[in-house]
């Protein structure tokens, strides 16, 4: 266990972050260690949103660094900054993620153009009309349209950035529903069941792809609706326009989410179903997790929550234990 006692908070939240995919990590410590005081709390998603945004300028500091070539020079070596070593341990798979974003601009037909991105890729891809799509891991999406586009979310995650023009709309539609946009930035998510769509800037609506009856939803920046089709409920909540779709960044923020959402956003990555035993389904969770690979995030929720994990039949159930 690290000595946390003689060191600034701000540099203990360096080291446990930059330990958050070792086999070895220290899940009991770490989670001892945010309990001691409110600070570390603080510290730690400090560092970790510093390196989600390392992770996103990646791309812009490789272009500046030196060529690494076999030419001979009689230069000294460049130093790489001191104070992004401990986050170039933590970024993992969200630096890996950054750095293959891909632009990619589908043909102008009527004919669907498909995506998709592994479960270690994201993928950028600027559409017909000049709006921006971003996909996250394990993403399956259509395109067609041309000038007024309709995506379609078969699986996954992805956000958008739409230029404004009345004359035209985009659609997107996941898990039988429509999202409406003219102009504006906002995250549709589409799995295990459930539709999430959450608004950065602007407003987009929300109907059934199949007339029923019912208004369409109209949100705004700042707001998230979580639907579960089957059992024909929608929620709407406040949200950070900031941590919209910060999965791109390799990281999930959260204020205060009930734990069955965030379970919800940690499926994407999970290698089993997960489900929430009625236990667990009142707790709530304030803070940032650190993607990676996705095979630590049940582990750091476990470190701040009083979560036990029973696997049974394929399927990861998420229950209550006594309070830490």
């Amino acid at each position: 266990m690290m000595d946390a006692t003689t060191q600034d908070p701000i540099d203990t939240a360096a080291a446990w972050h930059a330990r958050i995919d070792a086999s070895d990590m220290d899940w009991a410590g770490f989670g001892d260690w945010l309990a001691a005081d409110p600070s570390h709390r603080t510290a730690y998603d400090s560092v970790a949103l510093l390196d989600a945004e390392i992770g996103r300028a990646a791309p812009a500091i490789a272009a500046l660094m030196p060529a690494n070539d076999d030419e001979a020079t009689d230069a000294a070596p460049v130093a790489r900054p001191t104070r992004w070593r401990w986050a170039a341990a933590g970024t993992g798979g969200a630096l890996a993620a950054g750095l293959a974003l891909l632009l990619v601009a589908p043909t102008v037909t009527d004919t669907a153009q498909s995506y998709a991105t592994s479960a270690g890729d994201t993928r950028a891809v600027t559409l017909a009309d000049g709006s921006a799509m971003q996909l996250d891991r394990g993403t399956r999406v259509s395109v067609s349209g041309g000038k007024t586009p309709l995506i379609e979310l078969a699986a996954g995650a992805a956000s958008f950035s739409v230029r404004h023009d009345p004359s035209r709309t985009l659609i997107v539609r996941a898990g039988g529903y429509d999202i409406r946009d003219v102009g504006t930035r906002f995250a549709v998510v589409n799995t295990r069941g459930k539709v999430s769509v959450e608004v950065a800037e602007g407003s987009v609506s929300v109907a059934p792809h199949a007339p029923d009856g019912s208004a369409p939803t109209t949100l705004v920046a700042g707001q998230r609706l979580d639907i579960d089709p089957a059992a024909g409920i929608a929620e709407r909540r406040s949200i950070a326009p900031a941590s919209v779709a910060d999965w791109s960044d390799g990281r999930l923020s959260y204020d205060g989410a009930p734990l069955p959402l965030v379970a919800a956003d940690i499926s994407r990555y999970a290698q089993a179903p997960l489900v929430v035993d009625p236990s667990a389904a009142g707790l709530r969770f304030s803070g940032v997790l650190t993607i990676g690979d996705g095979s630590r995030l049940l582990d750091q929720l476990g470190a701040v929550l009083p979560l036990r994990l029973r696997r049974a039949d394929g399927v990861v159930h998420i229950e209550r234990t006594g309070g830490r």
